[in-house]
């Protein structure tokens, strides 16, 4: 039986290390059981959705070379996670690049919602992270120290990943929403290879452009990058990146907006929400004042738990591997370098939260 997921229990955890192999080992060591596990029902769930055990094999594989290639201290890093906790390298790169292995499966999740304001000095924004049911137990928070020539960063991960979304202590803060195109594939840098490196290094949210640019990624993401005074909405699609800038109120769900993405352009899943959502949080801003703080961002995104809408609650009725459900909701503020965490709706922010201070 799936538990709730504001129900379930908050395991945070402090990362640090004198180099990236070694701060891997520590993330290893410290969380052996709980990566193991989740490698294991990443592997499950793939073999649900109808992708061999090979293609898997060969998909991790493909990604780990790419990152090699991309990324040569974040691909020790996660060496170090494999190592620390006792698993193939491959293995917990299905987990690393479960974006791009999904890519195989005939329809994704919709998944996420995002919302953002842009003023000078005091933007803010918030999103709620919805995914598979079955990982209501498979994700973490955590603060990641650096070493030399980085920034400490913290946030959340799914258990085996050295980051997702999250805010570093030089004010740059990142969400993401799951896209998809027709050019799509497996093999290129795991998106969430690409959060991790801005929460390590960018600086500024130009910065963290710059990487995402660099990254020869092969699926499709909208990453949405904030500092006190910018947030930019960033599509990925394999060989084309678009930019969208404030100020005022910026959004996203699980499609692409931008005009030159909209060729190849695909919904996520038949029944995928994402048009819906959108909707419902242009109405929810366009009523709203001007937010004074992230907290004021809550309320836009509690739409009403029985419509399957931006607060999504796990449907039984439904098959185990089509059952979606927000999982987390986050609210980031840059200049205050404050990120705040709570397990399940947004409805639910104000009963379990942790907030850390950068």
């Amino acid at each position: 039986m799936t538990i709730a997921p504001h129900l379930v229990p908050i395991h945070a955890v402090r990362i640090s290390g004198k180099d990236h192999h070694e701060r891997g080992l520590a993330r290893g060591r410290a969380l052996a059981a709980s990566i193991r596990a989740t490698a294991r029902s990443y592997t499950d769930h793939f073999t649900r959705l109808g992708i061999s055990a090979a293609d898997q094999q060969e998909a991790a594989e493909a990604s780990l070379s790419a990152l090699h290639s991309w990324g040569k201290n974040l691909h020790e890093e996660v060496q170090g996670i494999a190592e620390g906790a006792d698993l193939d390298l491959a293995t917990l790169g299905r987990t690393i690049a479960r974006t791009e292995i999904l890519t195989l499966a005939p329809g994704q999740p919709g998944e996420c919602s995002t919302l953002a304001y842009q003023a000078p000095g005091r933007s803010v924004s918030a999103q709620t992270w919805d995914w598979y049911a079955d990982f209501v137990t498979s994700w973490h928070l955590h603060r990641v120290d650096p070493v030399r020539g980085e920034v400490a960063h913290a946030g959340f991960a799914e258990y085996g990943m050295p980051g997702k979304i999250g805010l570093n202590a030089a004010g740059v803060g990142v969400h993401l929403n799951i896209l998809a195109h027709r050019d799509d594939a497996p093999g290129g840098v795991p998106i969430h290879a690409v959060l991790a490196r801005i929460l390590s290094e960018a600086t500024t949210v130009e910065h963290g452009i710059e990487l995402i640019r660099s990254a020869p990624t092969s699926s499709s993401s909208a990453l949405t990058l904030t500092s006190a005074d910018r947030v930019a909405m960033v599509e990925v699609s394999p060989g084309q990146v678009s930019v969208q800038d404030g100020p005022g109120w910026l959004l996203h769900t699980n499609h692409f907006g931008a005009p030159e993405h909209q060729d190849g352009a695909l919904v996520l899943a038949r029944d995928c929400t994402s048009h819906d959502r959108l909707e419902f949080l242009q109405s929810a801003v366009t009523t709203s004042p001007i937010p004074q703080s992230c907290d004021d961002l809550i309320p836009l995104m509690c739409s009403p738990l029985e419509a399957d809408g931006v607060a999504l609650l796990p449907d039984p009725a439904r098959p185990a591997q089509e059952r979606v459900a927000t999982l987390v909701t986050v609210q980031m503020d840059p200049a205050a370098r404050l990120i705040r965490l709570s397990p399940g709706v947004p409805q639910f922010a104000e009963e379990v939260s942790v907030t850390y201070h950068l």
